[in-house]
Order: C-alpha cells, then sequence, then structure tokens
C-alpha cells in the first residue's frame, strides 16, 4: 500500500494574496473540483483576512483542506477544514488535549467547550 501523497501550500498573510494563490492552485484542479472547492477558498481568504495562518492541504486526488493556525498561539494547533462533495457545507475539526488532572484543571478545560459553544450559537 502506497502513502498518500500531499502538498502543502501556506498562504501569503493578506486576503488578496491568498485568494491569488488560491485561484492558481484550483487553475489546476478540474472544472468540477474547482467549483465545488469556491466557497472553501472563500473561508481560506476569509481566514487570512482574519490574521490566521492558512495552510492548503492539496492530497492530489483533487480534494483539499485547510488549516488555520492564530500564529501567536500556535501550541494551540490547527484547526481543519474540510468541504463537502457539492462545496456548500464544511467540517470544522480541532483537536486538543487538556489537562483535567484538578479541579482548576477540569474547570478550565469545561470553559473551554462552553466558550467555544456558546461562541457558535445563534444569538437569541
Amino acid at each position: 500500500m502506497s502513502a498518500q501523497k500531499i502538498h502543502r501550500t501556506l498562504l501569503k498573510p493578506g486576503p488578496d494574496q491568498a485568494r491569488a494563490q488560491l485561484e492558481e492552485l484550483a487553475s489546476k484542479l478540474a472544472p468540477e473540483h474547482k467549483a465545488a472547492g469556491e466557497r472553501l477558498r472563500a473561508v481560506a481568504a476569509e481566514l487570512a483576512r482574519r490574521g490566521l495562518e492558512v495552510t492548503v492541504v492539496d492530497y492530489h486526488d483533487a480534494s483539499w483542506q485547510l488549516e488555520a493556525v492564530l500564529p501567536e498561539a500556535r501550541h494551540l494547533g490547527p484547526v481543519t477544514v474540510d468541504h463537502d462533495a457539492d462545496g456548500t457545507g464544511c467540517q470544522l475539526a480541532w483537536e486538543q488535549w487538556a489537562d483535567i488532572a484538578d479541579d482548576a484543571a477540569a474547570a478550565q478545560a469545561a470553559g473551554i467547550v462552553a466558550a467555544l459553544l456558546h461562541g457558535l450559537a445563534p444569538a437569541g
């Protein structure tokens, strides 16, 4: 079994430069894959605009995913963004181990989860 080849491209920090890089990368895709990834490219440009470091991970099978890192907090690891087959939805993933060895650490871990979910919930 051969290992899947991947290519990683770190996007330039400005949204216009990132968008130009993304369009260059997308120009090598088949038309249907280019169309499906259009919204993901918009997400990548917006992440760059917000000051995140964005890497495009190209799996050479026409699938892309993004990895976004907060430059001043690299220890938090990347958030991964994948798009669905038609390009209208995306999956967000973040894996992080948290210390829960004592009550204070457990409270901090619970606070992170609560902040994330409250931040995603629609204002009501």
